[in-house]
């Protein structure tokens, strides 16, 4: 069941040749700080529009 030295060398190195393939034509580095980004938006969006929310309350006051 062992495997040769050579066949694990070669299986390492396709695996390192996928990984940087991924790595090159999709980062995902680069997607989750997009992904970040947009939800920090989405947040900033919301409290800006739960603080006018609550501005109008208190001017009914």
């Amino acid at each position: 069941m062992r495997e040769s030295a050579g066949r694990r060398l070669i299986f390492a190195i396709l695996f390192a040749l996928v990984a940087g393939v991924l790595v090159h034509f999709y980062n995902p580095v680069d997607h989750f700080r997009a992904d970040l980004r947009a939800d920090t938006n989405g947040v900033k969006l919301s409290l800006e529009i739960a603080a006018h929310a609550v501005e109008k309350v208190c001017a009914r006051i």
